[in-house]
């Protein structure tokens, strides 16, 4: 039997031996040795520069992300009922844990000049909505009432004088709304930092993590019940094509930008520094996933190699080495 047989009887080993010797070489080799730390950040950043100038391959990635959107579009039913019971079980359940952030932190992330904007304009909104209310519940009154009916007589009946009368009484209204106006706003800019610091109190204090569990499972509840249609209208309005460019020049940007090669192989010298003498083995045998990631590996391994070597340029190229 010729070697190549002997590579392609699916009844001998030969191959599957063959596997087995890539596979252990690979688990045996330290991380040291595989990774390359001069070589590599140079030919990831020579990778990454040319997708990141290449309109042809943004092109392509828009237009995957459109034919998802497209598909997305044509669910039936809710995204919860595309999830696997036990996959959207685990997110339930991982919502509900009860969990207090650290106030500090809670207050740098939510203490931002954006976030007191909006916060200042819906409470000043809600103010100023409750003091005109107040006015016109005011004016409704028997004596608001006979007031504004008085002026409304005086500037009807008295001629020039009463409608100067009326038009004061008028004014001096509108300078009341404005000072009122005015006064919210003073109220809402010294009760502002006041509402951030209790946002964060509620956030991170424990005994509201119930609270806290039971709004991010009705968050949770609220995005599950969303349907295909409803996610592909809001991600069509996002934009994919300008939110593409606007990634391709940012990538671009960092690329070009002084020091990338550095921080590239600077990420790389740590990792290998710290676990440059451990072996692929000895990590995936840590975390328990040793066996069954060396058998599916030799699986695929085998899997490719068998079609591999059924090629007639595999067989060509066998042929031209035996005769040399």
């Amino acid at each position: 039997m010729s070697l190549l047989d002997t590579l392609r009887d699916a009844d001998g080993d030969a191959l599957e031996r063959l596997s087995a010797l890539l596979i252990d070489d690979a688990l045996d080799r330290p991380l040291a040795e595989v990774v390359d730390v001069d070589r590599w950040p140079a030919l990831t950043a020579d990778l990454l520069r040319a997708w990141a100038t290449s309109e042809p391959a943004e092109a392509r990635l828009v237009q995957a992300v459109e034919d998802g959107i497209d598909q997305l579009a044509t669910l039936e039913g809710t995204l919860g009922d595309q999830l696997p019971a036990p996959v959207r079980d685990g997110l339930q359940d991982l919502a509900k844990r009860p969990y207090s952030p650290n106030h500090d932190l809670v207050l740098k992330l939510i203490d931002q000049p954006p976030v007191r904007k909006l916060l200042r304009e819906i409470l000043l909104d809600t103010v100023t909505r409750f003091a005109r209310k107040l006015r016109a519940t005011s004016e409704a009154t028997p004596v608001g009432g006979a007031l504004g009916g008085l002026g409304r007589f005086a500037k009807r009946r008295a001629g020039t004088l009463g409608a100067i009368a009326g038009e004061m009484a008028s004014a001096v209204g509108s300078e009341v709304e404005k000072q009122v106006e005015r006064k919210a706003a003073d109220f809402v800019d010294g009760a502002l930092s006041g509402v951030i610091q209790r946002l964060a109190n509620q956030f991170a204090d424990p005994r509201h993590a119930d609270d806290q569990a039971a709004l991010r499972t009705a968050l949770l509840d609220s995005a599950l019940k969303l349907t295909g249609p409803e996610l592909a209208h809001e991600l069509h309005n996002a934009d994919p094509r300008g939110l593409a460019t606007l990634l391709r020049r940012a990538l671009q940007g960092w690329i070009d930008s002084d020091g990338f090669d550095d921080q590239l192989r600077g990420w790389l010298d740590s990792l290998v520094s710290s676990q440059g003498d451990r072996t692929l083995r000895a990590t995936l045998n840590d975390v328990g996933l040793l066996d069954t990631l060396t058998t599916t590996a030799q699986e695929l391994t085998l899997e490719h190699a068998r079609r591999f070597v059924a090629t007639d340029a595999f067989a060509t190229w066998l042929k031209d080495l035996e005769d040399t």
